[in-house]
């Protein structure tokens, strides 16, 4: 409070009087802030030896061991205040002001045993008193040619500044109780958690996750310690990890020599001196991990003889390079002790026999506990009617395959030698009948083997000329010259008739360069001139395509070589197998069919996936848009099976053939 200041009076000017309630206010209002005892104190013997224009004014706070010494003060020092003697005589005025616990005025030189005024000052003596105990003890010296007057309301002034160190120390006691409690409910709130789950992970998460606003931290994380390792079990703010990556196995072996040393590790502390094995690991993790300050606390188990266990780690870090302060490390040691002993309880836990399968029955027993029956006993109604539902209840069973729209009659034109396209004498969509030309292949092998066969011909049979005349001039001169020419002339007609021979397979192989269309109908191959113009080709390349789009269509199905079994099964129980299919392009509108044959062999389709090709037989009419090679997926209705055995056939088939075979 701020007392009466109005009754005495220091000056008779409203200006003086405006100055002071304008300092007071200003201290007063500095009393509600929250600040360091030390800034408030040095602010406001500024403020107080202005309003008071004292020669010297300190402040005497109480110290933990009761003691009082100077926390701020300012001072001309004229005579000798600070010197040794003079402060011994002060610390004793202060001492005996605080024990009687009154304010006290002394003249120059004036010696009220035990107070004395060695100095040539007014000394005025004002205590700060909180709950009946001094605090702080406000000393002012001041000009000793004052009046009277001026002396009393300069003593008056200083009480009302003592107050107002009063109402600071109070509001700084009313919030240090504040932020106490509510450090405390978060602490508790901590405790409360992670002892909620004797599961270790659990226990092992709610440690890292708590742990980390509780502690003002970055990161938490939290090991298990196993014989001679250490195993990482949680980090805050991450679901899972990788127990392999570099970071993580840095920050086991620092867990584990941290174990080992059994020593809370502080970093940054420069009076704590590190083994070297402890400090070759802190800073290979500090480079990994990037952490500005960091806490590794070994935690013990909680036991009565002299052996304590060590169970686990906790690594605090945080990005701050700040140094571990008192309130942080009480923090850190409340959450290492409740997280020990959650870890220890749980530990203990999980190390019984057959634990997971009590866990399991335990979960399972409490469905049918008095509380939960009734909604167990009604799930079980429920899950037994589906169960019967899925067995009993029929249901349409089809196989689903993927296939082809196009022509019955469709063929495709194939190269008939290696060779080079000459000419194009068709074009895309264009019709064509029977017979009708459709290329011209050039082949230079074939054009060098008619010459060379030409020439072989030409040149034998002028030989076989010359032969017969001579024999018929009888140009002979003997019986052996006669026989021979006989003889040639039988090789020269036996070699022109192999030769005419190989020439009329030649006008064959001519006659095959003239490619004709097989059947009637239209060309489908599209960019003939661009793909196949002056084109070389081999012997059984795909050329050109051609369909009679007229005449009757058909769907060629693909069905996968583990369905197959079901559609034959069901071919043989009926004639006509009903198909139902739906156009790609014409996703809306279901069409019908029947099956009409179905290949005997397995074979690998476009993407090496084994497939049954299946005929189906459809009414073109019902179409609406014939287009040769437009892509249908069809159901093969293959009779009606329990619904449970159609929606989970895959998963039996699975079972049958990766778990039971």
């Amino acid at each position: 409070m701020r007392g009466d200041t109005s009754s005495p009076q220091i000056d008779d000017s409203d200006e003086a009087w405006s100055e002071i309630e304008m300092l007071v206010d200003e201290t007063a209002n500095l009393a509600r802030m929250a600040m360091s005892s030390h800034e408030f104190h040095s602010e406001f013997v500024k403020r107080l030896v202005q309003a008071t224009n004292a020669r010297s004014t300190a402040i005497w706070c109480r110290g933990n061991d009761g003691q009082f010494s100077i926390e701020a003060q300012i001072s001309a020092d004229a005579d000798g205040h600070s010197n040794t003697n003079s402060i011994a005589l002060r610390t004793n005025n202060v001492a005996e002001v605080s024990r009687i616990g009154q304010p006290a005025s002394l003249l120059p030189h004036q010696s009220a045993t035990p107070l004395q005024n060695p100095s040539s000052d007014g000394l005025v003596l004002q205590p700060a008193i909180i709950d009946e105990q001094v605090i702080a003890v406000v000393e002012s010296y001041h000009d000793d040619g004052s009046s009277p007057a001026e002396t009393n309301n300069t003593a008056h002034l200083v009480s009302v500044f003592a107050e107002l160190i009063s109402e600071f120390h109070q509001n700084r006691q009313l919030r240090e109780l504040r932020h106490r409690e509510a450090a405390w409910t978060e602490l508790e709130q901590f405790a409360d958690r992670v002892h909620q789950s004797l599961n270790l992970k659990k226990t092992a998460f709610s440690i890292a996750n708590a742990a980390a606003p509780v502690t003002y931290c970055d990161r938490v994380i939290v090991f298990h310690s196993q014989t001679a390792d250490s195993r990482t079990l949680s980090i805050s703010g991450v679901d899972s990890f990788d127990r392999r990556s570099t970071q993580v196995r840095a920050a086991e072996r620092l867990a584990i020599v941290a174990a080992r040393n059994n020593e809370p590790l502080w970093y940054p502390d420069a009076n704590q001196a590190l083994p070297p094995q402890l400090e070759t690991c802190l800073l290979a993790y500090l480079d990994l991990s990037h952490a500005r300050s960091l806490a590794v606390v070994p935690l013990d188990e909680s036991t009565t003889g002299d052996s304590r266990e060590n169970i686990g780690v906790l690594l605090f870090e945080r990005s701050e390079n700040t140094p571990w302060t008192d309130s942080l490390r009480r923090r850190v040691e409340f959450v290492s002790r409740h997280g020990a002993t959650a870890l220890q309880n749980a530990n203990e836990l999980d190390r019984l026999p057959l634990i997971g399968a009590n866990r399991l029955l335990q979960r399972c027993l409490s469905l049918f506990s008095i509380r939960h029956f009734p909604k167990t006993a009604a799930v079980m109604c429920l899950l037994a009617t589906a169960i019967v539902a899925l067995v009993v209840v029929p249901a349409d069973f089809e196989i689903r395959g993927e296939g082809q729209l196009r022509p019955t009659h469709y063929r495709h034109i194939f190269a008939p030698a290696d060779g080079v396209i000459q000419q194009l004498h068709v074009h895309h969509a264009e019709t064509v009948t029977d017979g009708s030309p459709l290329l011209e292949m050039r082949r230079t092998d074939l054009e060098y083997e008619e010459a060379r066969l030409l020439g072989e011909i030409l040149t034998n049979q002028k030989r076989l000329d010359s032969v017969s005349s001579a024999i018929l001039n009888h140009e002979a001169s003997s019986a052996i010259d006669v026989n021979e020419l006989t003889s040639e002339e039988a090789r020269l007609k036996i070699l022109l008739t192999s030769l005419a021979e190989q020439q009329v397979i030649l006008d064959h192989e001519r006659t095959e360069l003239s490619v004709v269309s097989p059947i009637a109908g239209e060309i489908l191959t599209w960019g003939i001139e661009e793909v196949l113009s002056r084109r070389p080709v081999r012997r059984g390349e795909r050329l050109l395509s051609v369909a009679d789009s007229s005449g009757p269509w058909q769907l060629d199905l693909r069905i996968a070589d583990h369905d197959i079994e079901y559609v034959l099964d069901a071919n043989h129980q009926t004639n006509s197998l009903a198909v139902n299919f739906i156009l790609t392009s014409h996703t809306g509108q279901p069409f019908q069919g029947t099956v009409e044959d179905i290949a005997m062999a397995t074979e690998l389709d476009e993407y090496d996936q084994p497939t049954v090709l299946v005929r189906v037989a459809i009414d073109r009419d019902q179409l609406p848009d014939l287009r040769p090679g437009a892509t249908v997926v069809a159901n093969v209705h293959c009779g009606r099976r329990p619904i449970g055995y159609v929606w989970f056939r895959e998963l039996f088939e699975v079972i049958k053939t990766r778990v039971l075979f």
